[in-house]
């Protein structure tokens, strides 16, 4: 016996405000691709400046070289962190507040780490020249991130 209350359904076509258009898809895929390529060059220098970071603290005060590390590690990613707290902060009354503190706190961090950096540059260095060169990429460096 075959049962009558069963009424089969329609796929439903999908409408314009649904879909996505093929511009869109391709402006979104763009500005992923351009995401993913400002965080490589982030992620090398600061992989970059982590280690200069650490080898002029090295040489500096004598530190052990996970010491040096750990130093530089809690300067640099302490910078990160504190960037990335001002950008994700919803409230503009937290944003100020946080903001109080935090560009002080990133100013100071990045006048040490390029300091620190030009000086790991320039340990190497046998000229004036070269030692401005080497000072100039040290400084560059946390500009950059």
């Amino acid at each position: 016996m075959a049962n009558q209350n069963v009424v089969q359904l329609k796929p439903s076509q999908k409408t314009p405000q649904n879909r996505r258009s093929t511009r869109m898809s391709r402006a979104v895929r763009r500005q992923a691709g351009t995401a993913v390529g400002i965080g490589t060059v982030a992620v090398t220098l600061t992989a970059l400046s982590l280690s200069h970071l650490s080898h002029g603290i090295e040489i500096v005060t004598g530190a052990q070289s996970w010491e040096s590390w750990a130093m530089a590690v809690g300067i640099d990613l302490g910078f990160v962190a504190l960037e990335l707290a001002q950008i994700a902060t919803v409230a503009e009354r937290v944003r100020k507040q946080i903001g109080k503190y935090a560009r002080p706190a990133i100013l100071g961090t990045l006048v040490g780490s390029a300091g620190m950096n030009a000086f790991a540059f320039a340990a190497q260095t046998v000229n004036p020249w070269m030692m401005a060169a080497a000072v100039t990429l040290g400084v560059a460096i946390p500009s950059l991130i």
